[in-house]
């Protein structure tokens, strides 16, 4: 799995992949302070180039507006993505995010008040944060017709970063029909609130594989440990399970196997992305035939990485051996867990907690 020519080179027995979600432009407050307005982001671009560390270029599906930079496509041509799939709109690029990553770990968006008033006025005018409106959201959200018919047939595994709700059953039901296996990320988080398990039920049966965050429950349903969430989603409907749980690493919930992997002692610089580079280096060890554990690590060192830059174009850079060197490392520390109490099967008990009541109100 060496580049050629700087590109990233398929793994051995690897089947097409194909990443479906969106680019964004992101203005980040890092944990140390530090202002970077207007940088790229999106969950289709660090997803896809956690799949390129990985050592595949997917396919992509997302949408692109006017003002989108046409330097960080230019890039990601140069390094061999083929991006005429890409949507054009005509109109400003809809998706864009404002966080604050606080040093406890802790990840506001958007970006309170209090702080914008502190920024220089250049700089402040590039923290814009369309999250909060759901109609112009939607806009930068693939819809299943914006796949070729296709690769319907062709594509093997499939990716769904973060989506606004109705586009992520859509798409799941679309792609439950095609060929290939569907990985998907949770939904947006506010639309689930209040009832968030209830929501996701209606496509976790489809999907064969659930790639959450424990920051998708601190939105929806705070309370929960990481064992009461997974035992959630397996009693509405989910198989196998990977809970991304930042730097205490992350959770594997296959049949009735639950596996911890720590993550790599990364020196983080900006920790946007770092999910979404999981689920791309964890798309290509899948496709390539490699085991949940397997995957998990490769997902796991893809992810260091994207911790470590805040651009991420500069991932494009790194040495296939680096990232082989950092997978081998988390994999060499798996653990088992305790799993009695998921050995019931989906929907043979209630749940003994009401996600309803504890659910956060992001307005209150």
């Amino acid at each position: 799995m060496t580049r050629r020519d700087g590109e990233a080179s398929p793994p051995a027995n690897a089947a097409p992949i194909a990443i479906v979600g969106s680019f964004s432009i992101d203005s980040v407050v890092t944990p140390d302070g530090e202002t970077l307005p207007a940088k790229p982001g999106g969950n289709a671009l660090w997803s896809s180039i956690g799949a390129y560390l990985a050592g595949q270029i997917p396919r992509i599906i997302a949408r692109v507006g006017t003002d989108y930079p046409a330097h960080v496509l230019d890039r990601l041509r140069t390094a061999g993505f083929d991006l005429d799939t890409l949507i054009r709109l005509p109109r400003t690029h809809p998706v864009r995010v404002s966080y604050v990553h606080r040093p406890n770990g802790e990840r506001i968006q958007p970006v309170p008040e209090a702080l914008l008033a502190q920024m220089p006025p250049h700089i402040r005018a590039e923290f814009v944060d369309t999250t909060q409106k759901p109609e112009t959201l939607v806009e930068g959200a693939p819809t299943p017709d914006d796949i070729p018919a296709s690769w319907l047939g062709e594509v093997n595994h499939w990716h769904l970063p973060l989506l606004p709700l109705a586009r992520h059953r859509a798409l799941v039901d679309t792609l439950s029909r095609a060929a290939g296996m569907i990985h998907a990320d949770c939904p947006t988080r506010q639309e689930l609130i209040a009832a968030p398990f209830e929501r996701l039920q209606q496509t976790l049966t489809m999907i064969d594989v659930f790639l959450p965050s424990t920051s998708d429950f601190d939105v929806f349903a705070p309370t929960l440990d990481v064992t009461q969430a997974l035992l959630a989603l397996r009693h509405h409907g989910a198989g196998a399970l990977i809970l991304k749980a930042g730097a205490d690493g992350v959770y594997l919930l296959e049949d009735h196997s639950l596996l911890h992997l720590p993550a790599f002692p990364a020196e983080p610089i900006d920790p946007t992305g770092a999910g979404d580079a999981f689920c791309g280096g964890f798309l290509v060890a899948r496709a390539a035939g490699a085991s949940m554990i397997d995957a998990a690590a490769m997902g796991s060192a893809s992810a260091s990485f994207a911790l470590e830059t805040a651009n991420p174009l500069d991932l494009l850079e790194v040495e296939r051996a680096e990232v082989t060197a950092r997978m081998q490392a988390i994999r060499s520390q798996v653990k088992s867990l305790p799993s009695e109490f998921l050995a019931l099967e989906p929907g043979t008990e209630k749940i003994g907690f009401d996600t309803a009541h504890h659910a956060k109100d992001l307005h209150a």
